[in-house]
């Protein structure tokens, strides 16, 4: 794996509490779930059940970043008019980003504009 890797024969090779137990002490020196997945191949979610099954207590993820433009000047023109969309663009955020500060701040959004298939 890398410098914070005991040395061991192939991954693939070790028994299933062996792999386990690799998996923990890798993470528990700070490996990051991301990294272990790339690294062995696992995919995130079976990595992250392997771990707490095995017993390990998981380091929370970061919390999202505050928006770098402040959430009042999106409600403020929102209210005035402009679509989520047309916010996303202006500011280089994410749609569900602008949506979710808008609800965030107790906003209720209009109904959507974006095309409905007919009925028919």
């Amino acid at each position: 794996m890398d410098e914070r890797t005991p040395r061991y024969r192939a991954f693939a090779d070790l028994t299933h509490d062996q792999q386990d137990n690799l998996l923990a002490e890798v993470y528990a020196r700070g490996a990051s779930l991301a990294e272990l997945s790339r690294l062995t191949g696992l995919s995130y979610s079976w990595l992250r059940r392997r771990l707490l099954k095995a017993g390990v207590e998981l380091r929370s993820r970061p919390g999202p970043r505050e928006s770098p433009v402040p959430a009042e000047i999106l409600v403020e023109e929102y209210r005035a008019g402009a679509s989520i969309l047309a916010l996303a663009e202006k500011y280089g955020l994410y749609y569900k980003r602008v949506r979710e500060i808008l609800l965030r701040e107790g906003v209720e959004l209009r109904p959507s504009t974006r095309a409905k298939p007919e009925d028919g």
